[in-house]
């Protein structure tokens, strides 16, 4: 499979996973979902758009179903993940992002290939809007993968985030405001995240799948490495994982320190930038 279509191209995970196909040549369209408002937009849009495989659409585009017409083979993936995060999720609601998924589906159910990531917390929680459109996708009897994560760090990651916020420069830093979305039990960085995602996407599986450290403790050991004191004291229950739900440790993991010192440059760069 060679090409790939990506729904909330400049969120966070998403961006990524968009940053990991084009660098393995495969062609990438890009679906642009208006969410909260993204101060560093057209930095990610430079990082991409000079590359020849990646286009972008908005589903304000009138001729997007017509042009997303294709007779091969490809993958349709769409982080919650990133909205949930954001307190976006509500954008299911929304008719012009289910009805083109829904559509394109029921058009090219047979070639499509749907991976839809989700947070590690909807593991446990009903979330109805997310369900029922999670339902309504099996109902169409789509090839279906549901890739579940810890908390994910590294370049590009929110402010919602703990590590983020610890990262600021000092003159731009505010106290830090933990998240009950955050899920502090397990942590990941962003590419090889994004890295064991492709590995899955890549067997054409149908399924459940959780992907973790297979470290206990793993969030705080990365918290650990930040020079600003990070709340370790917040607890969050385990979770409960049922059978049909696949453990996937990630095979390569970055080590902590490097993981922690590229979002730190990064960080420093980008908030230079805007100041």
């Amino acid at each position: 499979m060679d090409k790939a279509i990506i729904i909330g191209i400049y969120n966070f995970v998403s961006f990524h996973i968009c940053h990991t196909l084009l660098n393995k040549g495969m062609d990438v369209t890009g679906i642009h979902l208006e969410t909260l408002s993204d101060p560093f937009l057209d930095d990610k849009r430079l990082e991409v758009g000079r590359n020849a495989n990646f286009i972008e659409y908005s589903l304000s585009n009138g001729h997007l179903n017509k042009n997303m017409e294709n007779p091969d083979q490809q993958v349709l993936i769409f982080s919650i993940y990133d909205l949930f995060m954001l307190e976006e999720e509500a954008i299911l609601q929304k008719e012009t992002v289910t009805s083109f998924i829904i559509h394109y589906l029921e058009r090219n159910k047979d070639k499509t290939q749907f991976a839809i990531i989700l947070p590690i917390q909807f593991l446990s929680k009903n979330i109805p809007n997310i369900d029922e459109f999670i339902e309504q996708i099996r109902g169409l009897g789509a090839n279906l993968q549901l890739i579940y994560l810890p908390a994910i760090f590294g370049p590009w990651q929110p402010p919602v985030f703990m590590f983020q916020q610890a990262l600021v420069p000092s003159a731009q830093k505010e106290d830090i405001t933990p998240s009950e979305r955050e899920w502090t039990n397990d942590a990941l960085y962003v590419i090889d995240a994004v890295e064991a995602i492709f590995e899955l996407i890549e067997t054409g599986n149908p399924g459940s799948y959780l992907l973790e450290s297979g470290r206990k403790g793993y969030w705080a050991q990365c918290a650990a490495h930040l020079d600003e004191h990070i709340p370790l004291t917040i607890h969050r229950e385990s979770i409960q994982i049922d059978s049909h739900v696949r453990i996937v440790p990630v095979k390569n993991l970055t080590a902590i320190s490097e993981a922690i010192a590229i979002q730190r440059k990064h960080v420093e760069l980008y908030n230079n930038i805007e100041s």
